[in-house]
């Protein structure tokens, strides 16, 4: 026999005995709420009949007497035992019986045991990452790509149709900055760097060299005034000594590059106004614009798919902001809008999204404080170029011609957007876009005493986290194997880091900061990916060393309170993921894979397995071993982490 969910059969067959039990007390149905007693208590199911002895006017002790005095175990399977307790009615598991259940069900569903299949699979696309194409993925962007490639593997595994999409930014004044200086250095300087950050290093100059223009032009104009604020020269002056600051620092990473950007800048009577003049053109889809940013936007996306890789995320799809712009459809969205009313032109179009709240009752739908008042959206500027909102009102309703839901990684800082979206697809008619759109937010990552700033230049990248993590993780790999050779150990060290930053950013909930800890990250002992990781090395060496048909195993043998532990944990795995997969989180997933590991050590470390005399024993300990090694396979994959054979 298989069962998906092992454990949700005894919690099954504990409802079941409820009932029947309640058939013969009360007249008509009643509701049956189970629950898992709190540690210390010698059940591992109960039913409170304190709400139901109350509206009988019944002793909740002597309501929980009659219940489990009703009950005919020989009806049941799984239920080792029942008795009344307190006025609870108290299920004890009958862990033979669920081992059996559970070890075959792993064995035949293999790399499916875990997901319980959705009765309804829905088409559902997963957009995450989409980070700006202006530089290199820092470790934010690498928060947003790990939650989204796990949110994909874990409605997958239950049977969604899952698509997952990376939106090119492609349009805007960022990339307009980093394309207009690339245009003047791109057949001069010649830098041994990966192509992001090689970009990402044009867009800092050139944004560096531009505002300190700006700034000595702006003060320019005002000491020509007759009677300068005195102020405002003050506070300019701060302002551009700043950023003369910055240009010294980012001058250090390349003079060269420096230097021709500065040419570049200095050569141009106004730079602002030939950055905007390239936006426009792009926008409209003139051709030297679009040649040039999508030179440089494939450079940079092939970056990423390299940085990507490493952490084990793929997208299947790259959609590209520019296209939704020169196929019509923002235009056509504008036109739709300014149809509901809500829009009104003041040399800008403005979309007046508290008016719509009220009018359409939204509020309340969209789960928003009636007191709270929604700013306004303004949608173009005063030359006609669309903002990003706009655009991706445009792009949103695309996602949705093959999909029944849609999910959008992205920071917490993007929420009033994101509602400010799903109003105007609402005004348009378009509702059920507006109710199966989920604005999945996070928090930043922190590393203390470092303060990003991608303008200037100044963020963690990812390939440089990664390339730390790994040194780090080779330190220790060596410490425990110092047998193997370098290869080996950068194998290892590679995975053991890959897994050690996935699980870092899953095991924290998302609205949640991280706080970058590389002590907690790499801990090889406690609450890490490297301790789970570990915990399945250690199962898979075992069963390397197996040499013999255990097939005949006894689980009756089973009875060590290590093993009862590790037989509950195995077949509770499936509920885990279950409620990960009802609240898209994945914390109590990390949790659960954390303990375990952490009971699989202790009985690794106090029952033998192979010394075993009693082979029926021992068989069963083999199986009760691959089990746990599969389940850790599988809720590791889920995270997007590698289970190792050796560390």
């Amino acid at each position: 026999m298989v069962e998906y969910n092992p454990f949700g059969r005894f919690r099954f067959e504990c409802a079941d005995a409820i009932s029947k039990a309640l058939s013969g007390i009360v007249v008509g149905d009643v509701s049956v709420s189970l629950e898992r007693p709190p540690s210390g208590i010698s059940a591992e199911m109960a039913f409170p009949t304190f709400a139901l002895a109350k509206s009988l006017g019944i002793n909740p002790m002597d309501l929980a007497l009659k219940i489990a005095g009703g009950i005919d175990l020989s009806s049941y399977s799984l239920i080792g035992g029942v008795e009344p307790s307190g006025g609870y009615v108290n299920f004890r598991v009958n862990y033979q019986k669920l081992a059996s259940l559970t070890f075959k069900s792993i064995e035949i569903l293999d790399h499916n045991y875990g997901f319980i299949p959705v009765d309804k699979p829905l088409r559902i696309v997963v957009e995450h990452t989409s980070a700006n194409p202006i530089h290199p993925l820092h470790i934010g962007a690498g928060r947003n790509a790990i939650l989204g490639d796990s949110l994909a593997r874990l409605l997958r595994g239950v049977g969604h149709k899952v698509r997952t999409h990376f939106y090119i930014d492609d349009v805007g004044l960022q990339v307009s900055i980093a394309a207009y200086g690339f245009m003047g250095v791109k057949d001069k300087v010649k830098l041994n760097l990966k192509p992001d950050h090689f970009i990402g290093l044009i867009y800092a100059m050139t944004n560096c060299l531009v505002e300190i223009r700006r700034l000595k032009d702006r003060l320019a104009t005002l000491k020509a005034l007759q009677n300068p604020d005195p102020d405002e020269i003050s506070k300019l002056n701060a302002e551009l000594s700043e950023w003369v600051s910055v240009a010294e620092e980012l001058r250090g990473r390349s003079p060269e590059l420096f230097e021709a950007l500065l040419d570049h800048v200095n050569s141009d009577a106004d730079p602002l106004s030939s950055i905007n003049k390239l936006d426009l053109d792009y926008e409209r889809g003139v051709e030297y614009a679009k040649r040039v940013i999508r030179e440089l936007c494939s450079m940079v996306i092939e970056g990423f798919k390299e940085t990507l890789s490493k952490i084990n995320v793929h997208h299947e799809f790259w959609d590209w902001e520019s296209d939704v712009v020169w196929s019509g459809d923002v235009g056509r969205v504008l036109e739709k809008l300014k149809g509901t009313g809500f829009l009104r032109f003041e040399g800008v179009w403005v979309f007046d999204v508290e008016s719509a709240c009220r009018s359409l009752g939204l509020k309340k739908l969209f789960k928003v404080d009636e007191r709270h008042e929604i700013p306004e959206l303004v949608l173009t500027r005063s030359d006609g170029r669309t903002l990003y909102t706009t655009r991706d009102i445009a792009y949103t309703i695309r996602q949705f011609r093959d999909a029944d839901m849609v999910i959008h990684v992205i920071g917490n800082e993007q929420s009033l957007a994101q509602l400010q979206l799903r109003v105007a697809l609402a005004c348009m008619g378009l509702m059920d876009y507006a109710l199966n759109l989920l604005h999945y937010s996070y928090e930043l990552v922190h590393l203390p005493g470092f303060k990003m700033s991608s303008r200037r230049g100044r963020y963690v990248d990812l390939d440089g986290l990664l390339r730390e993590a790994v040194e780090r993780c080779k330190v220790e790999v060596l410490k425990r194997n110092p047998g193997l050779s370098m290869s080996e150990v950068e194998d290892i060290a590679r995975i053991v880091a890959v897994g050690a930053i996935r699980y870092a950013m899953l095991s924290v909930s998302p609205s949640k900061r991280i706080v970058f800890d590389w002590s907690k990250i790499l801990d090889f002992d406690q609450n890490s990916g490297p301790f789970i990781q570990y915990a399945h090395a250690r199962a898979y060496n075992i069963l390397a060393k197996v040499d013999w048909d255990y097939s005949d195993y006894d689980v009756s043998k089973l009875v060590d309170p290590l093993e009862c532990k590790l037989i509950l944990d195995l077949a509770m795995f499936p509920e885990v993921v279950s409620d990960a997969v009802s609240k898209l989180s994945f914390e109590s997933l990390c949790a659960y894979l954390n303990d375990l590991a952490m009971d699989f050590n202790l009985f690794y470390d106090k029952l033998p397995v192979l010394k075993c005399t009693d082979e029926g024993l021992r068989n069963a300990r083999v199986m009760l071993v691959k089990s746990v090694m599969k389940t850790l396979r599988n809720g590791l994959g889920i995270l997007g982490i590698e289970a190792p054979k050796r560390m």
